[in-house]
């Protein structure tokens, strides 16, 4: 995953392997969002990742999140996920439902990118 807080504070994700990055930089990454003591929206499209889990990634995002969850929850308004097929907002759907428990802000699904970009705006207020 990559990290890009250039439109803060609509801080885009990028799961794609291309662009993937070590997980000790996006948790750094996520770290200096949350800093900032600013509400933003996460936003991303794409699929899910499939892949077998990498259970020393997974276990420092987890011990990040739980050392986070008070700013995460503060600060973190909400993903928006661009699903642009049923297919893909079906799984987006269906994965969403454990996301909130995990992470403590909402997975939403749109169609686009514009309407994720007006609806983050919409959740920053």
């Amino acid at each position: 995953m990559r990290v890009d807080p250039s439109r803060f504070p609509l801080v885009w994700l990028d799961s794609s392997p291309a662009n993937a990055e070590p997980t000790d930089k996006v948790l750094d990454d996520m770290s200096a969002l949350l800093a900032r003591q600013q509400p933003f929206v996460f936003l991303a499209a794409g699929g899910f990742d499939d892949a077998e889990p990498d259970l020393d990634a997974r276990r420092k995002v987890a011990s990040w999140m739980k050392a986070n969850k008070p700013a995460i929850v503060r600060y973190i308004k909400a993903q928006l996920h661009v699903a642009d097929t049923v297919e893909a907002r079906d799984k987006a759907l269906e994965f969403g439902r454990i996301f909130e428990n995990f992470w403590g802000y909402p997975l939403l699904v749109v169609g686009s990118s514009d309407e994720a970009e007006t609806r983050a705006r919409a959740l920053l207020g």
